[in-house]
Formats: C-alpha cells, structure tokens, sequence
C-alpha cells in the first residue's frame, strides 16, 4: 500500500526509548485513512516533501517504522 505525506517532521533529539535520530515522523494518507508513522530510510539531510510518496512495510522494522521511504 502506498500513501502520501501530508505533514512530517524530523526527529533529532528523541525521547527516551526512541533510539535512531535522526528520523522523520510522518501524517500520511493512505486513500483509506491517515495514519502517523515513522518513516524508514530517512538520512539526515534527505529533503522530504508533502506530497511525497511513501510505501507500507508488511511489519514493522526494527525501530518501529510501518513506512519506508521508496529507493
């Protein structure tokens, strides 16, 4: 399922038990629903748009992403 971002924000000094920052945080919609969720993939400096296409991950990564931006 793909989804598009309609508000992010980047993550660089998270809370605790976040590990991984930089990451970015994201409102997408999915047609669906919107859903908030972290967004596998970002690198810091990455520019990152609304709008921008993202794609479902069948489980969660490692860190808790349910989203991955597409390569």
């Amino acid at each position: 399922m793909n989804g598009e971002i309609i508000s992010y924000t980047v993550i660089r000094t998270p809370p605790v038990g976040f590990e991984g920052a930089p990451y970015c945080v994201a409102i997408i919609d999915t047609g669906e629903k919107r859903v908030t969720a972290r967004v596998a993939g970002y690198e810091d400096g990455q520019s990152v748009q609304i709008g921008d296409t993202v794609v479902a991950l069948e489980e969660p990564d490692e860190l808790g992403a349910t989203f991955k931006f597409p390569m």
